[in-house]
């Protein structure tokens, strides 16, 4: 039986370094955060992107004890984890990842408290402890209390009849001990002695005080705020301590498939439970006493090991809104709007751009409007008779989901396979795959066992010279928020090719067809796998001293044992292999005999890196593809995934522009080393720095402000000859 944490995989062959050959991935993921807490301690950088940099950290390692941790767990608790390829027993794994998870805290803890807290104040930015209030701030604070936050606060007192509450994952609780005032001894108010406060996640987390002239910033943490007036939540009784503590739960949607029929149901009851999943981390402030500890763990079934301790604030993903209401540029990097893409300017028409040619989009340095435009068209044109599309991340207030709506109540046949089980967007595309419903489209909650992953929509058109299919296939989500903060490639294609596997692509998935022969596309779980052995075998065939072969590639993780292995035998067949792995990376390069042939790199910057890219030499008959899936075994076997080819010659060298960037990159690049550690790339003595992002963004600010240029020569031309024309007819 496979396990939550590892699958089974074939024993390594002999001779080839064995358990060594393998970065173990849950290692690899933390070292991944370590790669973005360096961004916060970089001086080099912006205060505020610094900050922003921290709390990512923060967030990301949320993630990690709800979902992998909390795996790890289940795993052992259910008695069914087996050792992975690296070697590492399930226990093993537990003990060393929560203790490589508690340096990355406590080194993110120093950089608040030792740097970015300091580096705030000194910009005139600062957080204020309660003994550094003044009167006027405590009347002010007092005023707030009253009128904001006493009315949502809940009390909840801790007796023998009332037992310790199931406590919101994330959220922050003060445990505060008290003692009935003399006055009120005699009533029910001598029964307790502890109560639990919540602190309103609706509220803002940081409470702005009245600015001073040389203090134009100043906050207070709500938390600190409540329990500054602690005594008047629970009235009667005198305060003895107030100590802030938080718990993270398992994060996995456990869905009841025996109790609904209904997939919406089961989700939203899965959504609810997974709420109250089992505690895995309790998170307190280093000012908790040991023996408060001792008295949560008690209560949470949690064991030391389970602690983590936070010096200065706790919980630094609040920091997201700390510096979302700072207006101060000098301390930010400069913003890069998306620049408008030179295909479209001058406001061509859609459809005729793209029957024309392919065309690449290169987000967010471009902007991701011609997508929303497409499917807005495509609503409103009378000539348009369908519209498919599969959503798995979409935003609150999705232009492109709310064009969908307005189709289907035109009547038009809109097909939508909204993505139920995307993680922590359940509930959003719970709402739209209903209010998509409401509309007359018809939605499709995906396929049983698989999550919908890939990223294509098909817009069908009835022309004059018959029914033509426009295709827009990505790397990244139809989500026009993420579009300006991940990196990512689209493709816009009219190819009949192309829309016939789309078409059959949307057939397989919502009539569970058997999968056709594709034209150009491969699809997970079906062929990908097989087509990418392949490739990569392909490689080493036509591999000769005279004509070597080379695989570039660029993607978020890697960690399929069986690609791994090939791409290890490829090195050794001596095919050169350059990787761009953003995040988690199990294959161990340069190590002589088994991967001396292979560099592996990350890039960590302004923008998410996200695009999939794959390039292969194949005998000098170069091939480039752009895929919705990484190299993992949970893309290759447990998703549904399209791989799809970059054939027009111009979109090629623009997919390739971004491989080419981040090889190049010497400043937001880090180097993967055979000891599984990263070293950050520096250019050498006199070599001009080279920043992939940066370098991409003036890319396409240049093609727009050329194609601006072009566009206006061509109007003053056209006016310079009318006015010509005209002063012919007078004369």
């Amino acid at each position: 039986m496979t396990s939550v944490l590892h699958s089974q995989s074939a024993p390594d062959a002999p001779g080839d370094l064995g358990q060594a050959r393998w970065i173990n991935r849950d290692h690899s993921w933390i070292a991944f955060n370590y790669r973005v807490l360096a961004q916060a301690e970089d001086i080099n950088l912006p205060l505020l992107d610094r900050v922003r940099f921290l709390a990512i950290v923060s967030s990301n390692l949320d993630e990690f004890f709800m979902v992998r941790i909390a795996a790890m767990r289940r795993a052992l608790k259910s008695g069914l984890a087996v050792t992975g390829p690296d070697g590492m027993s399930p226990r093993d794994l537990l003990d060393s990842s929560r203790e490589k998870a508690r340096e990355l805290l406590a080194r993110a803890n120093r950089c608040w408290s030792d740097d970015l807290y300091p580096a705030l104040r000194a910009s005139s930015i600062y957080i204020l402890e309660t003994e550094e209030l003044e009167n006027e701030d405590r009347e002010y604070l007092a005023s707030y209390f009253h009128e904001q936050v006493l009315p949502v606060l809940t009390p909840m007192v801790l007796d023998a009849t009332h037992p310790f509450p199931l406590l919101t994952s994330g959220a922050i609780y003060l445990l505060m001990r008290v003692a009935a005032r003399q006055d009120v001894q005699d009533n029910f108010f001598s029964k307790a002695d502890t109560v639990l406060v919540q602190v309103p996640s609706g509220l803002d987390r940081f409470i702005r005080l009245p600015s001073r002239p040389e203090m134009p910033y100043r906050y207070i943490l709500l938390e600190d705020a409540i329990a500054m007036f602690a005594g008047e939540i629970v009235n009667g009784y005198e305060i003895h301590s107030v100590h802030e503590f938080r718990v993270t739960r398992d994060a996995e949607l456990l869905l009841d498939d025996e109790r609904s029929d209904d997939l919406i149901i089961a989700i939203q009851e899965g959504l609810k439970r997974s709420r109250w999943g089992a505690p895995v981390r309790l998170s307190v402030s280093s000012k908790v006493p040991p023996d408060e500890i001792e008295y949560l763990c008690r209560q949470l079934d949690l064991e030391p090991e389970d602690i983590f301790h936070s010096t200065g604030m706790l919980d630094l993903r609040g920091l997201f809104q700390l510096i979302g209401g700072i207006e101060r540029p000098d301390l930010m990097e400069p913003p890069w709007p998306p620049q408008p893409h030179p295909a479209f300017a001058g406001g061509r028409d859609l459809f005729e751009v793209i029957t024309e040619k392919d065309v690449i989009i290169s987000l967010p340095y471009q902007s991701f409007d011609p997508v929303t435009r497409l499917i807005e068209k495509a609503a409103d044109d009378p000539d348009v008779l369908a519209i498919k599309i599969t959503l798995y991340r979409v935003s609150g207030q999705s232009p492109l989901v709310r064009a969908l709506i307005r189709a289907a109540e035109q009547k038009k046949q809109v097909t939508a396979l909204v993505e139920l089980q995307a993680r922590f967007d359940e509930e959003a595309n719970i709402t739209w795959a209903q209010r998509l419903d409401a509309a007359g489209a018809h939605v499709i909650y995906g396929v049983v066992g698989y999550k919908t992953h890939s990223k294509a929509a098909l817009v069908i058109r009835r022309e004059p010279d018959g029914i033509r299919r426009y295709c827009h296939l990505a790397t990244g989500n139809y989500n026009d928020r993420t579009a300006r903060q991940y990196t990512d490639l689209g493709l816009l294609t009219a190819d009949p090719d192309f829309g016939s596997d789309i078409s059959s692509f949307f057939n397989v998935i919502t009539g569970y067809s058997l999968p056709p022969v594709w034209n150009y596309i491969e699809m997970a779980p079906t062929g990908l796998r097989a087509r990418t052995v392949a490739m990569i075998r392909r490689e080493v065939e036509k591999h000769t001293p005279e004509n070597p072969g080379f695989i570039r590639a660029k993607m978020n993780s890697l960690i399929d044992p069986e690609i791994i292995r090939e791409l290890y035998k490829a090195s050794q067949a001596g095919v050169r292999i350059n990787l761009l792995v953003r995040g988690l990376c199990r294959l161990r390069p340069g190590i002589p005999g088994l991967s001396e042939n292979i560099r592996v790199r990350s890039i960590v910057d302004r923008f998410l890196e996200h695009p999939r890219i794959f390039h292969y030499h194949n005998g000098g008959n170069e091939e480039v593809y752009l895929s919705s899936a990484d190299w993992m075994e949970r893309n290759m076997d447990r998703r549904l995934e399209l791989l799809f080819p970059v054939n027009d010659p111009d979109c090629r060298k623009e997919a390739l522009m971004v491989l080419d960037a981040g090889f190049a990159d010497n400043v937001s690049a880090w180097r993967l080393l055979p000891e599984g550690e990263y070293s950050r790339e520096k250019p050498a003595p006199y070599e001009p720095i080279y920043r992939s992002q940066e370098k991409l963004y003036q890319r396409a600010v240049t093609m727009a402000t050329k194609s601006r240029d072009e566009k206006r020569h061509h109007v003053f031309e056209a006016r310079t000859a009318t006015g010509a024309g005209k002063r012919r007819g007078r004369s």
